[in-house]
């Protein structure tokens, strides 16, 4: 059916496709039963009996159950007309009739069968949009909220005194509301199944460095970011890692600097690779990424594990350091070993 719906759709100016109308739709059907009804005239074969099926389809599907009935009866009188025409044999004057009666019975049921799935399909279609509406719905809710609880975090800063406890609400604050943006960016571009993460990490990273850039430092931000497509869940925890890993880096990176350049990259692949690298002293060499502790690490580490991706830090070969997070196309949902079954 949906096969025919594209046979039969129109352009309109926009060049969008669009259902034909109910006129169109029953002029259609009974030029069809004028063309089968004329082979079916001069050939006086039954089999073509089934070919009224295809205007009866049509007038239903497009014009309504009483004009596919109307094509239906319409269909039995014309194959009645064109078999009594055609020369038979005696005694099978009551045949034709009983022939046509299960014709139009037959047309009869396609008919009922076809309008009820016109209207599951439109009881579907009425349900999708709902849902989607009741999706977009919650997605904007949930970044008001956010937002709300960020506003609070930037009032509840401004009664501190201490510049380490404002730089503690200042970047707890930062996580809250890239988390915001990827609810707005789902209802906003109206695809509430996968979000493009290169847009929010171009967002991300300059939104960071504009105000998290160490005072009386001149950096540039070099931002190559591949459109890669993933779910909410997914691009939330990328989002808090990657999030992680530009203020790490503009925390120690650039400290007591006077200009420095910070390099973000997702390239799309399989696995897809995000990292971010500044160009500064790089690490020491007693650094060992493996054993290395510290929150930081650890958050990043941790959320890595939940997508399935894999950290790698090092000093980068053009200078500087390099955290590299590799994680697949479609990250697995691992369940939680604290869920009872």
């Amino acid at each position: 059916m949906n096969a025919l719906g594209a046979r039969l759709a129109i352009l309109d100016r926009s060049g969008k496709p669009t259902r034909i109308s109910r006129s169109v739709a029953t002029a259609l059907a009974l030029a069809l039963v004028a063309v089968i009804a004329w082979l079916d005239y001069f050939t006086g074969d039954f089999s073509l009996a089934v070919f009224y099926l295809a205007p009866v389809v049509v007038a239903t599907w497009y014009a309504g159950r009483s004009t596919g009935w109307f094509i239906g009866l319409l269909s039995a009188a014309a194959w009645l007309l064109a078999d009594q025409t055609a020369s038979h044999g005696g005694g099978e004057l009551l045949r034709p009739y009983w022939n046509a009666a299960m014709l139009a019975l037959t047309y009869g049921v396609v008919t009922h069968l076809l309008t009820a799935l016109a209207q599951l399909q439109a009881e579907l279609r009425k349900r999708i949009e709902v849902r989607t509406a009741s999706l977009t719905e919650v997605h904007h809710r949930v970044k008001n909220n956010l937002q709300i609880i960020s506003s609070f975090l930037t009032l509840e800063a401004e009664k501190l005194t201490n510049a380490a406890d404002k730089a503690v609400f200042s970047e707890c604050r930062d996580r809250i509301y890239s988390m915001a943006r990827l609810h707005e960016q789902l209802y906003s571009s109206g695809e509430l199944s996968d979000l493009d993460f290169g847009a929010h990490l171009r967002e991300m990273a300059e939104m960071l460095v504009h105000s998290h850039t160490p005072p009386g430092c001149s950096l540039a931000l070099e931002v190559r970011a591949d459109p890669v497509a993933m779910d909410l869940d997914t691009g939330v925890t990328l989002g808090l890692i990657a999030n992680e890993l530009l203020l790490n880096a503009l925390k120690h990176g650039f400290d007591g600097r006077s200009e420095g350049k910070l390099t973000v990259e997702l390239r799309a692949g399989n696995p897809n690779q995000m990292s971010v690298r500044d160009d500064g002293r790089g690490l020491p060499p007693e650094f060992d990424p493996r054993s290395e502790a510290g929150l930081g690490i650890d958050l990043v580490r941790g959320m890595a594990r939940q997508i399935g991706a894999e950290v790698k830090i090092e000093n980068a070969p053009e200078g500087g350091t390099r955290t590299t997070i590799l994680f697949p196309s479609l990250a697995p949902r691992r369940p939680d070993p604290t869920t009872k079954l």
